[in-house]
């Protein structure tokens, strides 16, 4: 234990104008439940989704990022859960609607929340996820079902009771930045030529190793593939001094994006800054689903994201299905 955890602060109590401040989203956009189906199969992963709503755009010859900015948000208020997509447009809502009508058979819609769900003298605090390895290792991609079970198994109805929680995934397009993607690109490939090279021993020299030149290709994969700035982030209610300890047990559920082959995983930080109103920073990010100072991004492909924002197909009794 750090002697300046006794100054630290893992929560914070709302006063109303806080709360009031919170509760709902200043960005304008539209925001879209989902419901699962009942019965159906649900795939695995939501490629065609987000392959149908990415859409790459830049300004001033290519040097500055403009791709809208997309939320998905696992949220359980008073005890149900929500899946919901938040977008900038209205075009944006139209093929997020229609691109998962194609994918998942039987799935519903309905309008879905702004804000988080707090009142005056709500206790909240929260935390986020940053990738473990540098991010040009690949996070798992091959699951037996929906990823998104593992959640849903952690906020069932008896967990963590009279806690409410948002877990919001931000993501956007890499495109701008000439430099900074360069750079990205020529670590990357910086450690490929690592892992592919001969190997200095005391005795002489040892050849890549079968298990390293798997990983050499998944990273050049990755690397050459269009990808994402990702952005995970917990927001916990009314738990009080407990707030650390349901962070945590909230991240368990994210064990399974870890990749053995690779080594990457999802790596946690709960947020204890030393002020108070560095807590409420961050949650004002959350509310108005924007990166802000709070956005610890990093980069993940198409295939790799589509696995962060699946949908459950497990049956349980808080989890509203389409009709």
């Amino acid at each position: 234990m750090n002697l300046l955890d006794d100054y630290r602060h893992d929560h914070l109590v709302l006063t109303e104008d806080q709360a009031t401040a919170l509760s709902y989203c200043r960005e304008p956009g539209y925001t879209v439940e989902v419901h699962p189906p009942v019965n159906k199969s649900v795939p695995k992963k939501l490629v065609l989704l987000i392959r149908g709503i990415q859409e790459i755009q830049s300004k001033w010859l290519g040097l500055v990022n403009v791709s809208p900015v997309i939320s998905f948000e696992i949220r359980r208020v008073a005890g149900q859960l929500h899946y919901q997509f938040s977008v900038p447009t209205k075009r944006l809502e139209r093929k997020l609607r229609n691109h998962l009508a194609n994918q998942v058979d039987g799935v519903g819609f309905s309008d879905g929340y702004s804000g988080l769900p707090v009142a005056a003298q709500s206790e909240v605090g929260g935390g986020f996820l940053t990738a473990g390895r540098n991010d040009y290792f690949p996070f798992q991609t091959s699951f037996d079902t929906p990823p998104a079970n593992a959640l849903a198994s952690t906020l069932h109805k008896h967990a963590m009771q009279n806690t409410d929680v948002v877990i919001q995934i931000l993501f956007q397009p890499v495109i701008g930045h000439p430099v900074k993607r360069r750079w990205w690109r020529k670590k990357a490939y910086r450690q490929i030529g690592f892992l592919k090279k001969e190997k200095e021993k005391l005795w002489g020299r040892r050849a890549p190793t079968q298990r390293e030149k798997r990983q050499a290709n998944k990273i050049e994969d990755k690397a050459g593939s269009n990808r994402f700035y990702t952005s995970i982030r917990f927001i916990v209610v009314g738990a009080g001094e407990y707030t650390a300890s349901r962070v945590k047990e909230l991240v368990g559920a994210f064990n399974v994006y870890e990749n053995p082959e690779t080594g990457q995983y999802l790596n946690l930080e709960t947020l204890k800054p030393f002020r108070e109103k560095s807590l409420f920073s961050f949650c004002n990010t959350v509310s108005n689903r924007v990166y802000g100072k709070w956005g610890y991004s990093f980069q993940t492909t198409v295939d790799e994201l589509s696995g962060l924002v699946s949908i459950p197909s497990r049956q349980q009794d808080n989890i509203q299905y389409s009709q």
